[in-house]
């Protein structure tokens, strides 16, 4: 699951608008950590947080940890399944009994085509690998 994912979650009263946000993802042999950013509609700026979880297989559970720095200081726990081909984790998140959807698509070809096309710009060979 390393790498950078876009994605959006759901609250579960249906006026809200979901919520998008950027998560960069390492998963080391199924121990997942990294951060996500998102927009807040509370704070002036973006809300940032921590993650923490694992994969086994294509479950995927992890916490997101805000650190209290913005609006929220407390944590989401998320549990999805991956898609076949690694691209896609869909399921729930949850506060204590208050719940919602969310959804989560991994952005490996954008990512490495701006890579591609940064590296172009200052004369440097990049190597794609194959998938």
């Amino acid at each position: 699951m390393t790498g950078l994912w876009t994605g959006q979650y759901w609250y579960p009263e249906p006026w809200i608008h979901p919520t998008g946000f950027v998560a960069t993802i390492n998963d080391n042999a199924g121990s997942l950590s990294g951060t996500t950013t998102e927009a807040s509609e509370l704070i002036d700026g973006d809300e940032r947080a921590d993650i923490r979880g694992t994969r086994k297989g294509a479950a995927v559970d992890f916490h997101k940890y805000y650190d209290g720095d913005g609006a929220y200081g407390h944590s989401v726990s998320y549990d999805g399944v991956l898609s076949s081909d690694g691209k896609q984790v869909e399921g729930r998140w949850a506060i204590d009994d208050y719940s919602g959807t969310f959804v989560m698509h991994r952005n490996l070809q954008s990512f490495e085509s701006e890579g591609f096309e940064e590296s172009r710009k200052v004369g440097l060979t990049v190597e794609t690998r194959p998938r």
